[in-house]
């Protein structure tokens, strides 16, 4: 990148960055958040991603939303590093349950949040990526730098899974006891 832009290279530069943080800084907020414990560390940590994009931003070649989310999960983890240890990933995804815009009853949220847990972590941070965060499966693949096809099949297996032990948790009663089903 020339070190010395002129005017309208600057103004350019600028244009496609705003451009690119107004199209995707709210998604990348909410991926952060599902992983931080409150939103001001989000925020943050997202401005820290859009600070890393200005610094390497091409305007010829703007970053897309794989990248920003890429950027946005190291810079994640390098927090949860620091901060949780570990323990910070399993709160988020509970209040990210909680959250859900379709009100769940406190069993199924419960029953949701058990069944995620029985996911390896890649599987979970799939389904994560595709039903909370709205990515398909080929953005899915570039922010793992997965094949795509690889995406669809864990997938496609993670919903199994969930599927399997939703059904099984709707099956029991609050004592652990087998509802009758008809």
């Amino acid at each position: 990148m020339n070190t010395n832009p002129t005017g309208a290279e600057s103004a350019l530069r600028e244009s496609v960055f705003r451009a690119m943080f107004e199209q995707n800084f709210v998604r990348v907020v909410r991926y952060v958040q599902r992983q931080v414990a409150d939103r001001a560390t989000a925020e943050d940590i997202a401005a820290d991603v859009f600070r890393i994009a200005w610094e390497k931003l091409e305007p010829a070649d703007p970053f897309g939303v794989p990248w920003l989310i890429r950027t946005a999960m190291h810079r994640t983890r390098d927090h949860q590093r620091r901060q949780y240890r570990g323990t910070a990933a399993l709160t988020a995804i509970a209040r990210r349950i909680d959250e859900q815009p379709a009100e769940l009853e406190h069993l199924d949220r419960f029953a949701l949040y058990a069944a995620l847990q029985k996911l390896s972590p890649k599987d979970q941070e799939i389904v994560q990526l595709t039903y909370w965060d709205g990515l398909s499966a080929g953005e899915v693949a570039s922010v793992l730098r997965m094949r795509q096809g690889a995406v669809w099949t864990r997938l496609h297996r993670a919903r199994a899974h969930l599927r399997t032990s939703l059904d099984d948790s709707m099956a029991e009663g609050v004592n652990g006891e087998r509802r009758r089903t008809r």
